[in-house]
């Protein structure tokens, strides 16, 4: 591990980069927690958005995490095993990546999402921007791609206490289910699994309001 921080320490390639990007700002980091180096990372605070390159000793590899809102997940882009390939796909992907978390793309949902009617699902105008003090942070004409086969369709947050209320459709199991989380800490719920979006429909117009309104309750 030493070895390893001595070589980004010294590796050239961070000086190189820009202060501001697509809207984000440039952190340098230089920072050991456990078995993670995290090296830099792009931000943009006020849409809760980061991309963050680390190195993990534990599987030998330099990764991308990337933030938004209160999920957190590894892009498979910017797994590699050595600074060269890290400075090549850094090179070839990272503006292109930054640009695809400030502005959603259409041309980036799997067809099976778009043929499920997600984004044009008239619902989403009916989703309240605030419920006590969650906002509405994702909405299902924006829906955001996580891992395996999990798109988050609707997202409350609360910021200020990391907590919120997601709403996944996953494409494997072309089905929807719901996550709570308290200070980042999960709890389940079966209160919005449906496989259509009728039944969803029916489903968070009988329990979003009191569902977030006794989340309220906890973090109060």
């Amino acid at each position: 591990m030493e070895k390893i921080i001595e070589q980004i320490k010294e590796w050239s390639f961070l000086s190189k980069l820009p202060q501001e990007l697509e809207g984000f700002a440039l952190q340098l980091i230089s920072r050991q927690d456990g078995t993670k180096y995290f090296i830099f990372a792009y931000q943009n605070e006020s849409r809760h958005r980061k991309l963050t390159i680390l190195y993990d000793a534990a599987t030998k590899d330099y990764l991308g995490r990337v933030t938004i809102g209160l999920t957190e997940f590894c892009d498979t882009t910017f797994i590699v095993t050595s600074l060269d390939a890290l400075e090549k796909i850094l090179l070839e992907k990272l503006r292109i990546t930054l640009q695809r978390m400030a502005c959603f793309d259409v041309g980036t949902v799997e067809s099976i999402v778009v043929q499920k009617k997600i984004l044009t699902w008239q619902y989403e105008h009916i989703l309240p921007k605030r419920i006590a003090d969650f906002e509405l942070f994702i909405a299902p004409n924006e829906p955001l791609r996580i891992i395996n086969g999990s798109y988050i369709i609707i997202e409350y947050s609360h910021f200020a206490t990391e907590s919120n209320l997601v709403i996944y459709y996953n494409i494997y199991r072309d089905e929807f289910f719901g996550e709570m989380r308290i200070s980042r800490t999960p709890q389940m719920t079966a209160d919005f699994d449906a496989s259509s979006l009728q039944e969803l429909e029916e489903k968070l117009g009988k329990r979003l309001v009191a569902t977030l309104e006794a989340m309220q309750r906890q973090i109060s």
